[in-house]
């Protein structure tokens, strides 16, 4: 995980005493975007980097991850401008 928010604690304290949700919908396109791209990076890197014969992640391969990251980007970006308050 990326490094905390300097007041993360506090957002979850405030999510969970007002009892702050996310609705079903919302989560079935998380679940599925953000899903695959994270299992798809980990089956490309995994490859290469889990068992015995440990490799360096081929370019090629690496720039596969680096697409997935930007869809996940794309996707949250997506997600924000649609669930935003204006």
């Amino acid at each position: 995980m990326a490094n905390p928010l300097s007041n993360e604690k506090e957002i979850y304290e405030r999510i969970e005493k007002e009892k702050l949700t996310i609705p079903q919908p919302i989560w079935e396109l998380i679940d599925h975007h953000i899903g695959n791209d994270v299992y798809m990076i980990s089956l490309i890197s995994g490859s290469h980097v889990i068992g015995e014969e440990e490799e360096p992640i081929p370019v090629e391969d690496g720039q596969k991850i680096i697409k997935h990251c930007k869809e996940i980007k794309t996707f949250l970006e997506k997600l924000s401008g649609v669930t935003r308050p204006k």
